[in-house]
């Protein structure tokens, strides 16, 4: 096939109509016709345009350069060096190409040659090249010299749409939100019709108000170019986390018809799959991602589920293992990890993945009874004792989430001294106020997040991490102030519960539920939001919107959740649906035996409905010996009439 008629087929097969004979004939055009698709932000039909110039007019470095632009825009950074060197060989200075293969190494992830290149850039391209060596050393752990560089190019392109994306991204990734949303502001004002910008600001969006609102954005990155991936991408899965499962596949598929071999398609096809249970499906989806996503928290927590559910034990163990490098607070991973080293048999390994969640004061039932297993495996009757004893106990619920358990002497003292050394390190700083938290250090942690906060105003961790210091000291008003700061900026999970159970703490139950309810509607498939409301309703005897949640819960996370399937009992209970209530109180009951909660439950329903009364009288007093101050459980037994009411 000659040279011409591969541009045909290309263009065919791109939905691009092929230049005529005598438009090929003429490479002038042709380039025209690119740098037209270009400035339209249509790098598709640009790069065919350019293909039939370069195909008249070989030696042309104009060309040259502009299929390089072309090729940057498509995110393919060996063919876009491969031009460039061309068209240095044709003549071109070496300084006008700086910039260029800054971003041509940069896609290639050779980051220390792009920032190399982006330093050398002239002051023509100053702005360009130092937004690209911002990029670069933000890749290589440089942040103080990301930074620099953003600055600098903020300096050199004051009105320039892409410095200002960059910016936006790079304060984004660094936590300063609402500086974040200033800079994509900004960005979206110097040219409204920047695609990456506008879905930025829908990524923004997501994080400060919700999933819901984050939707217009993408759908008006989509207007303007509604094959952009990179909107399509962000949408979906989007689209995912709102539940609109329907919606997502399509842009799903659409993004696959533009880029088959794209990994975010794969990807939230497989999570719809585990979703729904089918995990031998899920594996084979996930897999066609081919690995793009193993670097990247979200592919290893979905890899490592798929894994535990398909029995590959040891390999969950190490994506889980390197996702809690990544992310050492991720107590989701913590917890699965846990469960694949139990599964394993390797009983050291699980205590010592669990020692961070069992020592919290808000430790939940699952993770202390696995302890108190793996201790008893290991022969130290004492210490398995001590958590399944805690297990057994009704679960406590704090006023603070810490995001970290204690630590010991030594490293809270090196973290003081790294901290001190590193003032403009921000997650330094909030590596340490969140040990000073775990330890119950209220003062100190309070001074240096009020510190923190001072110095990045942006950063919603700094109000949280102000509110968390107030609520340990029993401010909860106070911290509810500061969860309020820290809600404007992004609304996240980790923030609406806080704010809920401050405001509750400090009695104001109809602002708690005000935030309950606008998170709700923003995130309607969160899982801790749908379980509080689900608890509101039990609390308010509204029985029926209570089951419909817990029921809905009980689809998305199976029948293993003891605390969901005991609740979801009493509240058919209350409706007199004992037939649809004890098999479930019977579940609840097996799953966490020593758990007063469950065996008052059971043993209640049991004497109430008069199926099983002397087996419902000795559960019920078995509850009140494991829970003697909780006045509900003494209540049930008295009306019993068991001999310790």
């Amino acid at each position: 096939m000659t040279r011409k008629r591969l541009v045909i087929a290309v263009s065919l097969l791109l939905g691009v109509s092929a230049c005529s004979g005598a438009a090929a004939d003429n490479p002038e055009v042709s380039y025209r016709k690119g740098l037209a698709a270009l400035d339209a932000g249509d790098p598709r039909t640009a790069k065919v345009e350019l293909l039939n110039a370069i195909d008249g007019a070989p030696a042309d470095p104009r060309i040259r350069i502009a299929q390089a632009r072309t090729h940057l825009l498509l995110g393919d950074g060996i063919a876009a060096e491969a031009e460039l060197l061309r068209a240095r060989k044709l003549g071109v200075r070496a300084s006008e190409l700086h910039h260029l293969l800054a971003h041509a190494y940069f896609l290639q992830k050779k980051f220390d040659e792009a920032a190399a290149e982006a330093e050398q850039a002239p002051p023509a391209h100053r702005a360009y090249g130092v937004r690209m060596a911002g990029r670069a050393y933000y890749a290589l752990g440089a942040l103080e010299k990301a930074a620099d560089a953003f600055t600098d190019a903020m300096a050199a392109g004051a009105d320039d749409t892409w410095v200002w994306t960059d910016v936006a991204r790079f304060r984004r990734n660094t936590g300063a939100l609402g500086e974040a949303m200033a800079a994509a502001d900004r960005a979206i004002a110097l040219d409204p019709d920047n695609v990456e910008a506008l879905t930025l600001r829908g990524e923004l969006t997501r994080s400060q108000y919700g999933l819901a609102a984050a939707i217009p954005w993408f759908d008006k990155a989509l207007a303007i170019d509604s094959n952009s991936v990179l909107a399509l991408s962000e949408r979906a899965a989007t689209l995912a986390d709102l539940g609109r499962m329907h919606a997502m596949l399509a842009d799903s598929r659409r993004i696959l018809a533009i880029q088959s071999d794209h990994p975010v398609p794969w990807f939230l096809q497989a999570m719809l799959a585990a979703r729904a249970g089918k995990f031998p499906l899920a594996r084979t989806l996930y897999d066609r991602t081919g690995g793009a996503l193993e670097l990247q928290p979200a592919g290893l927590l979905l890899a490592g589920i798929i894994d535990l559910q398909t029995g590959r034990s040891e390999q969950a163990v190490v994506r889980l293992r390197s996702l809690l490098d990544m992310q050492p607070a991720n107590f989701k991973a913590r917890r699965l990890l846990a469960v694949a080293q139990w599964r394993q048999g390797d009983a050291a390994a699980t205590v010592e993945t669990l020692r961070p969640l069992a020592d919290r004061p808000d430790a939940d039932p699952y993770v202390l009874s696995l302890i108190g297993k793996a201790f008893q495996r290991r022969g130290n009757a004492d210490l398995a004792a001590h958590y399944l004893a805690r297990a057994a106990q009704p679960q406590r619920r704090d006023a603070v989430a810490l995001l970290s358990g204690p630590v010991d002497d030594a490293t809270l003292d090196d973290l003081r001294v790294r901290a001190d050394a590193n003032p403009r390190d921000a997650s330094l700083q909030v590596d340490l106020v969140r040990a000073l938290l775990g330890r119950g250090n209220g003062g100190e942690a309070l001074a240096r997040a009020r510190a923190l906060q001072a110095a990045f105003p942006g950063a919603p961790d700094a109000q949280m991490l102000v509110g968390d210091a107030l609520g340990i000291q029993g401010n909860f008003a106070a911290a509810a102030q500061e969860y309020r700061k820290a809600a404007n900026i992004a609304f996240t999970e980790p923030v609406a519960m806080r704010l809920i159970e401050a405001l509750r703490n400090s009695g104001n139950e109809p602002a708690a539920t005000r935030v309950l309810t606008l998170f709700l509607a923003q995130n309607p498939q969160n899982v801790p939001a749908q379980q509080l409301a689900a608890a509101s309703f039990l609390k308010a005897r509204q029985w029926d919107e209570a089951i419909a949640l817990y029921e809905g819960l009980r689809r998305r996370l199976g029948n293993r959740d003891a605390t969901l399937l005991n609740n979801l009992a009493w509240a058919y209970s209350e409706k007199g649906a004992f037939d649809r209530a004890i098999p479930l109180a019977r579940r609840a009951y097996a799953l966490d035996p020593r758990n007063p909660a469950t065996a008052d439950t059971l043993g209640w329903l049991l004497y109430k409905s008069g199926e099983a009364r002397m087996e419902g009288l000795a559960l019920l007093d078995r509850a009140a010996r494991g829970a003697p101050s909780d006045a509900a459980i003494r209540a049930h037994l008295a009306a019993a009439g068991g001999a310790g009411a």
